[in-house]
Order: structure tokens, then C-alpha cells, then sequence
């Protein structure tokens, strides 16, 4: 098991700490703090403490075994276990002042953070809670007790009873610095993926699927950004002809063509900082900042360009044309009315044979 970090990765955030890597990490560190607390209760003579923190390393790398097969919650008893049980036993052994009850205290921060790899999340966090309150009803035991009772094994050594204090601390201090750090660090990874995927999403909305043009819901923040804005812009609303007419005839997979090919198209013909919609089925929708003339000008570009294209599908040439009508925003009015304006002169564009640019100068010499 690769139990290595990619520090600089967990920093910016383009590494996520797995599972299986922190219960590793963590067993393995444990069973390090165990390891010298053989020598430790050695130096004390406390034979049977010894044997206990044997059998601790021994039950720590055993759990190495199901971490590897991502059993993690036999592994998270047996840790949040081991530490309270031990605690209580050192405590009893070498008395209060020697520091094992401080690992009481990390285990509670711990044990929450560990019980959020579990496959039952909620069970793990009333596991979490259950351990939280024994460490603490433990802890206050354990001082109640060295209140009253003296140690069973004594330690007359001053600067030994010390040194246990400041070894106990200090990885108690660490195992809250690291673990701490291992949690900032998994909100930064899940605050940038969240990030990352709420761009993905509004893209997803912004863009049609089939036609790579903007949305309508996308457009309709545009529009009203260049409302608030009071930009000078004019509307072309366009619409392909007979377009129901080629599905029927060739099928949706040409309509899907012809939609593809005419958005093209379109996107090719405009200028720049203008925007175009796919406004409904074959409809599209433009906004551009110029005057209604120049827009009328755009648009007959556009119906030109479609006119002089054609799609071969199925070994037949299939002609398309476009019918756009054009209105132009002033600050009397409002972005539904223009809308509506452009949509009406192209269906009266519709209804005078198609194939054409209506604007507003054009309906009114009709």
C-alpha cells in the first residue's frame, strides 16, 4: 500500500486524499507512537503494559490487511477502541500526570473525521458521537480516579514522568495538526470540484448540445445584462422555412443535420460581440449592437450565406433558406416588446413567401 502524500497536490488542490491512504497513514502512525511506548513502559518496568502495546503494534499492521480491501469500518472500531482502552490502562498504570489520558481528546476530532469514509455516513457518525461521549465520560474517570487512588505501578522519576508528559503531547499536537491539515485540505479538493463541476453544469446549460449556440436561458441573461446596461442593440429573430417539412421528408437525423449545418452558418456571419441563440426548435435568436439598418444588413447576410449553401444527405441535395425579421430596442420599450416586434415581422416575412429580411423600416412601407 502506497502510503505516500502529494503534498504540493493536496495544496492546490489538484489531489484528493483517498480513503484507504488516510486509515493507512493513520494505523501505521499509531502503531509508531505504540512502538515507542514498548520502550518507554520498559525503561518503567511495567511488564504488562509492554505486552499490551505489542499486541497494539501487532493489531495496528493487521489492520493494514482490511484498509487495502477497503473494510474500514471493522478497522475504525478497532482504532477508536484501542486508543480509549489504552488510555484508561496507562492512566491506571502510571497515573494522570504521565499524559495517555490526553489522547482522549484526539480521538473525538479523529473519530469524526474517519467516520465520514464509512459506507453507512450516518451510522458512522452516531459511531462517532457514541466514541466522542465515552472519551469524554472516560477522561473525566480517569481524572475523578488519580484524584483518589494512586497509580499501581509508581514512578518516583520527576524528569521521566515528564518526559512521558511532553512525548504524549507532542503526538497528540501532531496527530490534531496533520489531521487538521488533512481536513482543510479535503474541503479546498471538494470546494475546487464543486467549483469545477458548477462551471461544467452552467456550461451544460448555456450551450445547446446540438448546434454549440447559446441557450436560450443563456440569452435571455444576455439580453437582460445589455437592458440593464442601456446598451443601443437590435434583435434578429430567424427561423428556418419548411424546416417540419424536411423531417417529415428525410427524417430527424437531417433535420439534425440541417440545424447543424445553418447554426454554422449563422455563428460565421457575425460580427464580433454580437451573440446568437438557438431561440427554440428552428428558430435562432441574435442580438447585435448596432443600429436596426446595419442589423438588417447582418441579417440579409445571413440569408444570403444559407441560401447560397446546400446539404447533401442521402445522396440528395437538400436547399435550406431562412425568413429573419429584425426590430431594434429603444429606451421606451422593453426587451419582451422588441422580441415580439422581430417575431412578428418574421412571420409577416413568413406569410410574404419567405426567403426574406422584414425589419421595421420594411413593415412600414408594406
Amino acid at each position: 500500500m502506497n502510503l505516500l502524500f502529494n503534498y504540493k497536490g493536496i495544496l492546490k488542490g489538484t489531489v484528493s486524499i483517498s480513503d484507504e491512504k488516510k486509515y493507512g497513514a493513520l494505523a501505521i502512525a499509531v502503531a509508531a507512537v505504540h512502538l515507542v511506548l514498548i520502550f518507554i513502559f520498559l525503561y518503567a518496568g511495567s511488564i504488562p503494559m509492554v505486552i499490551y502495546n505489542i499486541a497494539s503494534v501487532a493489531g495496528y499492521l493487521a489492520c493494514l490487511r482490511p484498509i487495502k480491501k477497503k473494510s474500514l469500518l471493522m478497522v475504525y472500531f478497532y482504532i477508536c477502541t484501542e486508543v480509549i482502552i489504552h488510555s484508561m490502562l496507562a492512566t491506571y498504570t502510571v497515573g494522570w500526570d504521565c499524559g495517555f489520558a490526553l489522547y482522549l481528546i484526539a480521538i473525538i476530532p479523529v473519530g469524526f473525521d474517519m467516520a465520514f469514509a464509512l459506507k453507512d455516513t450516518i451510522r458512522g457518525i452516531s459511531a462517532a458521537m457514541a466514541f466522542g461521549v465515552i472519551s469524554f465520560a472516560i477522561l473525566m474517570g480517569c481524572k475523578l480516579y488519580s484524584a483518589y487512588f494512586e497509580p499501581t505501578h509508581e514512578i518516583t522519576n520527576e524528569r521521566f514522568i515528564l518526559f512521558m508528559y511532553i512525548f504524549n503531547i507532542l503526538c497528540t499536537c501532531i496527530l490534531l495538526i496533520v489531521y487538521s491539515y488533512i481536513f482543510t485540505a479535503e474541503i479546498f479538493v471538494t470546494r475546487l470540484n464543486l467549483e469545477e463541476n458548477n462551471k461544467k453544469l452552467d456550461s451544460l446549460a448555456s450551450v445547446d448540445t446540438l448546434t454549440g449556440l447559446y441557450t436560450r436561458r443563456k440569452m435571455s441573461e444576455i439580453l437582460n445584462k445589455a437592458v440593464e446596461g442601456g446598451d443601443n442593440f437590435s434583435i434578429i429573430m430567424s427561423d428556418i422555412d419548411d424546416f417540419k417539412h424536411v423531417n417529415d421528408t428525410y427524417g430527424h437525423d437531417c433535420g439534425d443535420r440541417v440545424l447543424e449545418m445553418v447554426s454554422g452558418i449563422v455563428a460565421d456571419c457575425m460580427p464580433d460581440g454580437d451573440n446568437v441563440c438557438r431561440w427554440g426548435g428552428e428558430e435562432f435568436l441574435i442580438i447585435t449592437h448596432r443600429p436596426l439598418s446595419e442589423a438588417a444588413d447582418i441579417a440579409e447576410k445571413i440569408r444570403a450565406a444559407v441560401e447560397s449553401r446546400c446539404l447533401d444527405f442521402g445522396g440528395k441535395t437538400i436547399r435550406i433558406t431562412l425568413t429573419l425579421g429584425v426590430s431594434e430596442f429603444n429606451p421606451n420599450s422593453n426587451i419582451d416588446s422588441v422580441i415580439t416586434a422581430a417575431d412578428k415581422n418574421l412571420y409577416i416575412g413568413k406569410n410574404s413567401g419567405k426567403n426574406c429580411v422584414i425589419s421595421a423600416d420594411d413593415v412600414s412601407h408594406l
